[in-house]
């Protein structure tokens, strides 16, 4: 088995149990902080459509930002250390968005608030990075699939607790400002009881990286160089590119245009969460027996098949179409987040982790981005086709151009799944020959 960078001789359950604990208040205190209550507390401030669709995706837009952090973080050797101070800072930056409504007078509010989301967040995944490299230096490799799932059951149950309670709460509470200080005052003991945990738990050994000293435009290119690397980066990139072409527009779809109440909309979204409770240990050992790379490979093969269901949902058959795509999409996203993560460390150099972690971070929110441009553009077109063909045709133009957008998406998912296939079938029989 290959050491990990935390070296062999390191303690290994009490860190590992660490670790997991902390996902939890990790969790408990980002899910109080964004989604429906960070957009909440934007629309509270007078933000507009545009913004507030933004907030949605905005941990993997500030993704792309830290790709110019590692010529400084690479100088540091103790991944602990440099959590715990990016773990205080991104925690502080995200709790000082509630007190802006108090600070600042209502005309310079957004002014503040949106520099203030794009700093916090881009912290945030920076210190998520940093975190995953010491905690690795605890993680059996042979292990790592099972250990990984069983962290994401932790955060998942307490993302759907959260979810009902907070929303339970908000509705109480009438949507009203000391709502959300509340929360994010919740929000604030979580992070406290996540630094005292992180303290508490021991530090790798010292990391020494080749590229500590040199300039930004040195080693911004290393990823590009493992050309193995940048494959599977390639690979997942187009792949959230495609995606998200179609799926960021499933809540708009269905809050807009289907017309399906809040408690609907949010009993479906349950649909995708509760499943992965008991898939997730399913995934793990199945990633751990067959590889990680099999097992990432025949999870983005089922978010081809939520899209196409998806593509088939109308007014009529809602009801039939979407619980059956949310119900793929739960297998899907259980499989992915397990092996898409181990897969990438299985292929990152042990050397200028930081480096390659924060390339692949970013080429995952740059996809994320110009996915939904580009469906926005393709949506555009559509509906402007329809109606120059008359008025009459407007409203079931909406649904057509959308469900357009989940047909492309299944063909391109397809079509990426293909082609892999070609050239990882290619490479391997290069490398027989070779032997």
């Amino acid at each position: 088995m290959k050491p990990r960078p935390g070296g062999e001789g390191l303690p290994d359950s009490r860190p590992r149990a660490c670790f997991l604990v902390q996902a939890g208040f990790g969790t408990a205190f980002t899910y109080l902080t964004s989604g429906v209550f960070l957009s909440g507390l934007a629309i509270l401030m007078g933000a507009g459509d545009i913004l507030v669709s933004y907030l949605s995706v905005i941990v993997n837009i500030c993704g792309v930002l830290i790709l110019v952090f590692p010529a400084f973080l690479e100088r540091f050797t103790s991944r602990k250390k440099m959590t715990i101070v990016l773990t205080i800072l991104s925690r502080l930056a995200t709790l000082f968005l509630v007190t802006i409504p108090v600070l600042f007078p209502a005309r310079m509010q957004l002014y503040v608030f949106v520099p203030t989301v794009v700093a916090a967040f881009a912290l945030q995944a920076q210190t998520t990075v940093v975190l995953n490299q010491w905690m690795l230096g605890f993680i059996d490799e042979k292990r790592s699939g099972r250990y990984i799932s069983l962290r994401q059951t932790l955060t998942l149950t307490v993302t759907v607790v959260l979810s009902l309670a907070g929303g339970r709460f908000m509705d109480l509470m009438e949507g009203k400002y000391i709502g959300f200080a509340i929360l994010f005052a919740a929000a604030a003991l979580m992070g406290i009881f996540e630094v005292i945990l992180l303290a508490g738990t021991p530090d790798g050994e010292p990391y020494q990286s080749s590229s500590r000293g040199c300039r930004f435009r040195d080693i911004a290119g290393l990823p590009l160089k493992n050309r193995c690397f940048t494959g599977f980066v390639a690979y997942i990139f187009i792949f959230y590119l495609l995606l998200t072409i179609s799926d960021s527009y499933t809540m708009v779809y269905m809050m807009k245009y289907l017309a399906l109440p809040y408690q609907i909309v949010t009993g479906l979204y349950m649909i995708i969460s509760l499943p992965q409770i008991v898939l997730l240990s399913f995934w793990g050992r199945l990633s751990d027996r067959c590889g990680h790379e099999f097992t990432l490979k025949m999870s983005i093969w089922f978010f081809a098949g939520e899209t196409l269901f998806m593509s088939f949902a109308s007014a009529q058959n809602w009801y039939l179409f979407i619980p059956a795509a949310f119900l793929i999409s739960s297998a899907a996203n259980a499989g992915f987040v397990i092996s898409v993560f181990n897969r990438r460390y299985e292929l990152m150099p042990a050397d200028n982790r930081i480096v390659y972690d924060n390339f692949y971070t970013a080429a995952i929110g740059l996809g994320s981005i110009l996915g939904p441009m580009i469906g926005g553009a393709v949506k555009g077109l559509i509906d402007a086709r329809t109606a120059a063909a008359g008025s009459a045709a407007a409203g079931p133009a909406a649904f057509t151009s959308i469900r357009i957008l989940y047909l492309i998406s299944t063909a391109g998912i397809l079509l990426l799944q293909f082609i892999y296939f070609y050239f990882r079938r290619r490479q391997k029989t290069r490398e027989s020959q070779k032997h």
